[in-house]
């Protein structure tokens, strides 16, 4: 997989950002799950697009929330050409029950 996000994923990313502003954890797992509800989202989509500062630590808070979220893992190249396995979420299907 290489560094850029999809443009398909950047359209609702800047959508999501509008609606969800704010740099509080609150925020920014809601800008997650509205995107986990559109499509799986790795951790450097969630940090890029989604101005997710640490994604694990948002995903384990909406795990606790109850929302099934799978973690499978994926190869990217970084900016600089390194290449990292990155966590790629997947909230499991019709699992929207917890709307806030």
């Amino acid at each position: 997989m290489t560094k850029k996000i999809p443009l398909h994923k950047e359209v609702v990313f800047q959508e999501i950002n509008k609606q969800f502003t704010g740099d509080n954890a609150k925020q920014q797992c809601a800008r997650l799950l509205q995107a986990l509800k559109m499509f799986s989202i790795n951790t450097y989509e969630a940090s890029r697009g989604l101005g997710v500062y640490h994604p694990p630590a948002r995903i384990l808070q909406l795990r606790k929330k109850g929302y099934s979220i799978d973690t499978v893992w994926q190869t990217i190249v970084a900016e600089n050409g390194d290449t990292h396995h990155v966590g790629c979420y997947l909230l499991r299907n019709g699992d929207y029950r917890h709307e806030s």
